[in-house]
């Protein structure tokens, strides 16, 4: 075997800071790390070797970068591939090293880390000046611990001068105020407002003595309200919170001064606030879909800690790319943020994690007194205001609709990936929508179903439903999985259409029944009475009708199976004039009541003359359904029980329209 010599490089340390091993090339990966770990001792001190991760790499070596030092998220900027310990240095240099071996390190080894970094800051006088690696392996956690007369030094490192301003300077960041054009400014430069604000142009800026809370009242740091004349002040305005640093390079996914403050971020912390308060928990986990912004959630929620608690510590801890860096603090008396990492077993005030519905970062955090929350999309007036205020000049008006259209309200979505966006194909082909739904979320390890599906919280943000980005990636997962797994769709309607996970599976269920009536065949119905006396089933056998897609009502066609192109038209899913010698529609459900729109149904008036008129309320075979359906009460757009028959002449609808329940057979879906 011929010997060979190449550069090493410890992750972390700087470029100069490299050192040679030599080896016969037939040396495995795995014994080559043996060779780094007898060669850095004290660097790997308490590692075993096969923990260590060795990344092949062509650094150059030179005076000009000699102080570099190298971090994951330089890695792929030179060429990094992870060796599998099994693998020969024969294949892995299989050109051979030697022209470069004087002038490139060409392995970097990497000691096992959390994936996750880590921040703490402080008012007043904290001064930071060093941080440590936080170890572990495979999501594990642990804190070096000093072992008899070894030292506390544990791959400490320099935090910049201006990553410390930058923490210490968080609590006197601005909130800025959006005024419109036509709102008169000049009761906020006069009198008892302008102790606490100052109007610069078209912006509020409050002082850093006081916040907003989620009635968008100007309240003291401490919590208490500023009064105007004997009533409390109202700011419903637009806000920015507009940090003293630009955050780039230091909360990794925030690169703008200005974060927008969402409402739903102040009734969040509102919620949270009084939940710590008042039911002793020592933590909480707010989840939310993928692309949301999270990170400028956390972001708040430090700056917001840093005031309202002051002289509070205020630990940040973020994930990104597989490294872990903290700063010393007394983890004892701090409140604690992990964004997107597994949290730390420190004791602390109160563990804020905010996280995707992962729930390899929580199931251990939750087994404590814990509370979970969810954490909302954004609307389109928020989408609308950043638009405005930051890319109006950089994305089209028509591009921010289509990805709205396609994606929902996610911002990553709409101003990160706007001109590359994922393939829908790409995402749908990779979704496992029934093991999202089964494990709650929990399986968020594929990278696409919480692009497909998103969190809905409920108005006070402890419960939610899973609704999909749109109709038409909803549309692409049913085509997905007809083609591919018939069963997925059954699946999913026969477990999840009473649960969080009702609406996909409603909506499944929908397209299932509009493909089975399209068709034609014999279907079991039952006819509903006011009365709720049980009728008997009968026998309804349809004809196969072509399927014809409408936009206006005078587009519904007789002898044709009309579905509306807007698949929130108010009136019913599906009309078949004249089908059989009767009107029919047809409304699909998989709850066990649905009301039913007066004012829809009367917009049809025209195409429902001459014939008896049957509206099938379809309902799948499961849950016993279809025997314990009820006639379904007509309601007023405002979702009140109608009753004003004659004075709006719509009382057609009361006394020609029956009403029957049809049942599908899921397993006639082939």
């Amino acid at each position: 075997m011929s010997e060979i010599m190449i550069f090493c490089l410890v992750l972390g340390d700087a470029i100069e800071e490299s050192f040679p091993v030599d080896f016969d090339k037939g040396i495995t990966v795995g014994h080559l790390k043996k060779l780094i770990k007898e060669e850095k001792k004290n660097a790997f001190a308490n590692i075993d070797s096969n923990e260590l991760r060795l990344w092949k790499v062509d650094i150059p070596i030179g005076i000009e970068n000699k102080n570099t030092k190298i971090f994951a998220e330089n890695i792929n900027d030179y060429k990094g591939v992870e060796l599998l310990p099994n693998a020969t240095m024969e294949a892995v240099f299989h050109n051979g090293p030697e022209n470069t071996k004087f002038f490139s390190i060409r392995i970097i080894a990497q000691p096992p880390v959390t994936a996750d970094k880590c921040f703490a800051f402080k008012r007043g006088n904290l001064k930071l000046s060093h941080s440590f690696i936080r170890s572990g392996t495979s999501g594990s956690f642990s804190i070096p611990m000093k072992r008899p007369d070894e030292s506390q030094f544990y791959n400490r490192e320099s935090v910049t001068s201006y990553e410390e301003e930058f923490w210490n300077e968080l609590s006197n960041a601005y909130i800025v105020l959006k005024v419109p054009d036509n709102i008169d400014k000049t009761m906020f430069v006069s009198g008892p407002l302008s102790e606490y604000i100052s109007v610069k142009g078209n912006e509020i800026v409050l002082n850093n003595c006081v916040m907003l809370n989620a009635q968008n009242e100007l309240i003291l740091n401490n919590g208490e309200p500023v009064m105007g004349e004997l009533t409390k002040i109202k700011m419903n305005f637009v806000k920015f919170l507009r940090l003293r640093k630009s955050p780039y390079g230091i909360v990794y996914g925030i690169s703008t001064q200005d974060i927008l403050i969402k409402e739903s971020y102040l009734q969040m912390i509102e919620k949270i606030e009084y939940d710590r308060t008042h039911h002793e928990k020592r933590g909480c986990i707010i989840v939310g879909s993928p692309g949301i912004g999270k990170t400028h959630f956390s972001l708040y929620l430090a700056f917001y800690l840093a005031r309202r608690y002051s002289p509070a510590n205020i630990i940040y801890e973020q994930l990104f790319q597989g490294y872990s860096r903290a700063l010393h603090v007394k983890p004892n008396i701090s409140l604690y943020i992990a964004d997107s990492v597994i949290p730390a077993p420190w004791k602390t005030i109160f563990t804020f994690l905010v996280t995707t519905p992962k729930s390899g970062r929580w199931h251990e955090f939750v087994k404590g007194r814990v509370r979970k929350y969810y954490a909302p999309i954004w609307t389109e007036e928020e989408i609308w205001t950043v638009w405005n205020v930051k890319y109006k000049n950089k994305i089209p008006e028509n591009r921010v609709k289509e990805l709205i259209t396609r994606w929902g309200c996610i911002p990553r979505r709409v101003f990160d990936e706007y001109d590359d966006e994922p393939k829908v194909d790409d995402i749908v082909s990779q979704c496992d929508a029934y093991v999202y739904l089964k494990n709650d979320g929990g399986d968020l390890g594929d990278n696409y179903s919480g692009k497909a599906i998103h969190i809905i919280p409920n108005s006070d943000f402890t419960d939610k439903i899973y609704v999909p980005a749109s109709t038409e990636i909803c549309e692409a997962l049913y085509r997905h999985y007809k083609k591919n797994t018939k069963d997925m769709i059954v699946k999913i309607i026969r477990n999840f259409a009473r649960s969080a996970g009702g609406t996909l599976a409603g909506k499944f269920f929908e397209m299932v029944a509009h493909d089975i009536l399209r068709k034609g065949g014999d279907f079991t119905v039952r006819h509903l009475t006011r009365d709720n006396i049980k009728q008997p089933e009968k026998e309804l056998h349809l004809q196969n009708l072509p399927y014809q897609q409408f936009h206006n009502i005078d587009e519904i066609v007789p002898g044709y199976y009309n579905i509306p192109e807007n698949t929130n038209f108010e009136l019913v899913d599906a009309i078949a004039p004249n089908r059989n010698g009767i009107h029919h529609l047809y409304q699909m459900t998989t709850a066990e009541t649905h009301d039913i729109k007066v004012d829809g149904l009367n917009k049809l008036e025209n195409n429902l003359k001459d014939l008896p008129i049957h509206l099938y309320l379809v309902v799948p075979n499961i849950n016993d359904m279809f025997n314990n359906f009820r006639f379904q009460k007509y309601v007023t757009s405002e979702n009140t029980e109608y009753s004003g028959w004659h004075l709006t002449h719509t009382e057609w609808i009361r006394d020609n329209i029956a009403q029957y329940v049809l049942l599908i057979n899921l397993s006639d879906f082939n």
